[in-house]
């Protein structure tokens, strides 16, 4: 839902400070309970529980792509993934999965992180305006839209969900301003009949 969304993001943002707060020195190794991980490589201390085979999890399967977002203005091509989940949202663009199919009359939702790093997920969103084109590749056919709206709203506003039934629109969220996560943008656009 919407909502959680606000809180995929919010878990996102930490997680990304928490990265750039980390020093160069020796760090926790992913998979263990608190070994420091020595120059060697080698693990001190924790529990071997963690590390002993009966206690490791299966990799969870990849999601599978259900489309392609290209927006060539920003050089972004990012999978389509169905839920706006932390995992997805990892990867991939995460199509909020109460809102309208790819390439049907309605909303189609889709929504990235906005990430620290130039030109990765919906860092580069804010570059797109009025007029500019993107396209989705989806179930064999590929969709062109034309960006008729962009705007900043509160993470409440869910009146950018709101759908018609004559018009193929697909609204791209993202946290704005990248540091501080306090609103959303939003990019709007219809799909150009072909």
């Amino acid at each position: 839902s919407y909502e959680a969304l606000d809180s995929v993001f919010q878990e996102e943002l930490q997680s990304e400070e928490a990265a750039i707060a980390q020093t160069s020195g020796p760090g926790i190794q992913p998979g263990t309970t608190g070994s420091a991980v020595t120059g060697s490589g080698a693990s001190t201390s924790g529990s071997a529980a963690a590390t002993s085979p009966a206690a490791v999890k299966p990799p969870a399967p990849k999601p599978v792509p259900i489309g392609i977002l290209t927006i060539d203005k920003i050089k972004l091509k990012l999978p389509i993934l169905s839920g706006a989940t932390n995992r997805n949202m990892k990867v991939g663009v995460g199509w909020l999965k109460e809102t309208t199919p790819i390439g049907e009359v309605g909303n189609t939702a889709l929504a990235a992180h906005r990430s620290y790093t130039y030109g990765r997920f919906f860092n580069r969103l804010d570059e797109v305006v009025v007029g500019d084109r993107f396209q989705i590749e989806a179930a064999g056919k590929i969709y062109e839209y034309e960006v008729f709206q962009k705007l900043v709203v509160l993470p409440t506003d869910t009146s950018v969900l709101k759908r018609n039934n004559r018009d193929h629109i697909v609204t791209l969220i993202t946290c704005t301003p990248i540091r501080k996560a306090t609103h959303r943008l939003i990019i709007q656009a219809k799909l150009i009949e072909q």
